[in-house]
């Protein structure tokens, strides 16, 4: 996006750290939470790996109530993706690599995207899957 804006790549890559991104999320309400099977379809084509599907045990779902509203959400949830610029990807800005070129290297690196975050959370049963793919763009 900096790039986008006319800022130099080599002026990005020494004056830029990190870089931040994070989406909010609605979380489950805690009072009418109940436990819910997903389709493991559903859970590859949000980005789990087939061999991890079989521990996503403890998915919540809101089936609404009083303190909802209904809605089986009550509060949020940040999803963060965070982006240490290491020399790698220092060197990759320089060489004027596209923003998915530049996101591939990351997560190679071992960056956490915010789909990645989210599907964390609906693991442990903070938020469903329905709310990570309404705030989140695949991978």
């Amino acid at each position: 996006r900096l790039l986008d804006m006319g800022i130099e790549p080599f002026l990005i890559a020494s004056a830029t750290n990190l870089i931040l991104a994070q989406r909010l999320a609605r979380k489950v309400c805690k009072d009418c939470a109940e436990p819910t099977k997903v389709p493991p379809q559903a859970l590859i084509n949000i980005g789990v790996p087939p061999e991890e599907v079989a521990s996503f045990t403890g998915m919540m779902k809101g089936k609404g109530c009083p303190t909802c509203g209904g809605t089986g959400y009550k509060g949020r949830i940040a999803l963060y993706e965070v982006m240490p610029l290491t020399e790698t990807l220092k060197e990759v800005i320089l060489s004027g690599a596209s923003g998915a070129e530049l996101k591939r290297e990351a997560i190679r690196g071992g960056m956490r995207s915010l789909r990645m975050s989210g599907v964390t959370k609906i693991k442990e049963g903070v938020t469903t899957i329905e709310e990570v793919m309404r705030v989140t763009m695949a991978d």
